[in-house]
């Protein structure tokens, strides 16, 4: 073999050398993104009526197992009437209606419709039963809206 047919054949080997840690590197890229953004193994929610059944209040949530939930969310609909200085609780509960997870958001002024969702930031020490939204206004206990967890 030649000298300029042996140098090729190491340029070309280099060229497939550098593609292919291109590839790899965008794989392992892509693999790392694909795994840090969770799938839901399940979803579920569920609304009741408030004010005279003229608005909704809704509970939301997304979940891998019933020990790791990705979110849960609490949501109002209140079109003729709103609700003055509402406040969502939206809580995670036991099958013994043990409180294991909360969180809450607030708005003032009269509401007429709000979306509070929030990322559960923590393992479950137990199964997750249901999950409920809890809507207050001015302070007052309106109505409570629940989902059961399953997956």
């Amino acid at each position: 073999m030649s000298l300029p047919e042996n140098q090729n054949r190491k340029m070309r080997r280099n060229r497939l050398t550098r593609r292919g840690l291109a590839l790899a590197g965008a794989g392992a890229v892509l693999a790392t993104l694909a795994s840090a953004t969770p799938a839901a193994a399940a979803t579920g929610g569920g609304c009741t009526s408030i004010q005279s059944s003229t608005g909704w209040l809704c509970v939301g949530w997304d979940a891998q197992t019933t020990k790791y939930l990705n979110t849960i969310s609490g949501n109002f609909d209140s079109p003729l009437w709103g609700v003055g200085n509402p406040r969502i609780e939206v809580r995670v509960l036991d099958a013994q209606n043990k409180e294991m997870f909360k969180r809450e958001r607030s708005w003032g002024g009269n509401r007429r419709s709000e979306w509070a969702e929030f990322e559960v930031t923590v393992l479950m020490p137990r199964d997750a039963s249901r999950v409920c939204a809890a809507l207050f206004e001015g302070g007052g206990y309106m109505d409570m809206a629940c989902s059961p967890v399953y997956t």
